[in-house]
């Protein structure tokens, strides 16, 4: 083959394979799912692809020989695009973030990226724009940090932004020397409603509520829902406590108005509690909870109030939390012991019917502890439960030591409503007797009004199974509850006890007298052993006698004794 033949073979090959090269990047300019917009050296619109035409609503003859300045929207300023034009000067390069503006008015955020192609001798001679709408991305993102940073059924900034807002005002309030508040604000009533309604009116609820608090603030605040019915108010730039004063008034009277909702007419109060800075703390965890402790400092007020916060709120949560703490560690290195108070026959002063066990503390800075100082906070920080399992447990024990002396007496234990709710406790005490040898007959449990009514059908069925193992069931307390005739003719009670309330003055207030009658005609008339605590002086027991009462306990026959010199009491009576 000559070699002309040769050379003339090669450069076709070469001039099909830039052929398919042209005719590949002209389907890829044509097919791409993002715009392209190529200008010449002086910024004029050459070409454009369909995804260009698909985005802005130009079509390719509107584009060609214009600007690029027809996307052009209102969102930046002149130094935006200044700036733009220099990177690509100094770079030939930029990318980034940009409104433009559809054909139909329509704003839009894009992601842009602008390449210079240069000649041989580097001079400019096309300007190729790429880019692809990122409007929906960015709705998406925007979304996510408001549910980030936002209450979902109410719109209001939730804790992280409330926190993050009140630590910027109070970097404004000590530059400048001026004053800010925090503001708590617990809704009452809203669980009745919530569990009696539903949640669908609940949530509504909440909705109303927030928009009421909202209407009645300045702008300049911030409304915080932080978590179910509680919302916090920051006001900056206050003059004085009155401003809260009266904020906290009208916020009371606004929220209290009734309101409809789903067919109920439904009404709810407001407590508030306040703190201030700089009076009451520096920083945003402290403000935060000045403010909760006023609150309920409020709320043991008498609700539908507020409080500002005081030095001795704090003072008193902090003793609180150091009892709590000490009587956790008291459960568990065993500085509890019991101590047994008698119950004497009024007919007959032979052996006793029995004896209650009662819990002391030996607390190693304070002393002995009476359960008056210990057992309403063991109620509210859930110990009552490990407690009464606690008391339990000795009880059975001290029975069975007892027991191998041949000393055998019924011993009375008090029962919270917690540890009714918690478990099986009738399961708990069948195995407790059995691991320490003693029949359950030893035992006796001691139910407030309050406890047996709180869920009468769960703690009937308890009743019974305790009746039917041998252990006596008594109500303490009665008179002070609900004295319901016919809980005490339904349910298997075998003793009746007479609040100490009543005892202690029956002797010279005839009303008191007549109650004590009137409990202990209902006890005979039902079959129950009816048993007066409280009882000090030789008159109340010789009332109580000439009444007709059964069993006595109080300080006139003994005090509560350890179990050593309960023992030896006992003993003396034989």
């Amino acid at each position: 083959m000559p070699v002309g033949a040769l050379a003339v073979g090669r450069d076709v090959t070469q001039q099909r394979q830039t052929e398919e090269a042209l005719r590949l990047a002209a389907s890829v300019f044509h097919n791409s799912s993002e715009g392209v917009l190529v200008a010449d050296a002086g910024g004029v619109i050459v070409s454009v692809n369909p995804a260009f035409t698909e985005t802005t609503g130009y079509s390719e003859a509107e584009a060609l020989g214009r600007k690029p300045s027809l996307l052009r929207s209102d969102r930046h300023g002149p130094e935006f695009y200044r700036a733009m034009w220099e990177a690509l000067a100094a770079e030939g390069r930029w990318q980034g973030e940009i409104w433009n503006r559809r054909k139909g008015g329509e704003a839009y955020l894009e992601w842009l990226t602008i390449n210079r192609i240069e000649d041989h001798a580097g001079n400019p001679v096309r300007y190729v724009s790429v880019f692809h709408d990122i409007t929906e991305t960015q709705r998406k993102d925007e979304r996510i940090r408001h549910l980030a940073f936002h209450d979902a059924l109410t719109g209001l900034p939730n804790r992280a932004l409330m926190q993050d807002r009140l630590q910027h005002a109070l970097e404004r309030a000590k530059r400048e020397g001026s004053r800010l508040s925090v503001t708590f604000i617990d809704l009452d009533r809203f669980k009745a409603i919530n569990d009696g309604l539903g949640h669908d009116v609940g949530d509504m609820l909440l909705q109303e509520v927030a928009q009421r608090i909202r209407k009645r603030v300045r702008v300049m605040d911030t409304v915080a829902r932080i978590g179910g019915d509680e919302f916090v108010v920051l006001m900056e730039e206050l003059d004085k406590a009155g401003d809260c004063a009266c904020l906290a008034q009208e916020l009371i009277a606004e929220i209290s108005r009734p309101l409809e909702l789903r067919g109920h007419t439904v009404q709810v109060g407001a407590t508030m509690g306040m703190a201030f800075y700089p009076e009451d703390g520096a920083d945003s965890l402290e403000l935060m909870k000045c403010a909760d402790m006023a609150m309920y400092a409020a709320k043991a007020a008498g609700r539908n109030t507020y409080r500002f916060f005081r030095q001795e709120m704090l003072d008193r949560t902090s003793q609180r939390l150091e009892l709590e703490m000490d009587l956790r560690r008291a459960i568990a290195l065993h500085e509890l012991e019991l101590h047994y108070q008698p119950k004497v026959a009024l007919v007959s002063l032979g052996a006793p019917p029995g004896v209650e066990a009662l819990v002391r503390w030996r607390h190693p800075m304070r002393g002995m502890l009476p359960p008056g100082d210990f057992i309403p906070l063991a109620e509210e920080c859930g110990l009552i439960v490990e407690l009464g399992a606690w008391v339990l447990n000795e009880a059975c024990r001290q029975a069975a030591e007892w027991q191998s002396r041949g000393l055998e007496t019924r011993i009375a234990v008090n029962v919270s409503a917690r540890q009714l709710a918690d478990g099986d406790l009738a399961g708990h005490i069948a195995a407790l007797t059995a691991n320490h040898g003693i029949a359950p007959a030893v035992l006796e449990i001691e139910l407030t009004e309050s406890a047996v009514m709180a869920n009468r059908e769960t703690v009937a069925r308890l009743l019974t199974r305790l009746r039917e193992m041998g252990v006596t069931v008594a109500v303490d307390d009665f008179g002070t509850g609900y004295s319901s005739l016919a809980y005490l003719r339904c349910l298997p009670i075998d003793v009746l006890k007479i609040d100490r309330a009543f005892v202690m003055d029956a002797d010279r207030n005839e009303e008191d007298a007549q109650i004590v009658k009137t409990i202990i005609a209902l006890g005979q008339t039902l079959h129950l052993t009816v048993v007066a605590e409280g009882i000090e002086t030789p008159r109340q027991a010789e009332l109580l006698t000439a009444l007709g009462c059964d069993v006595a306990q109080g300080f006139l026959f003994s005090r509560p004794l350890p179990a050593k010199e309960i023992e030896e009491w006992l003993s003396g009576l034989k």
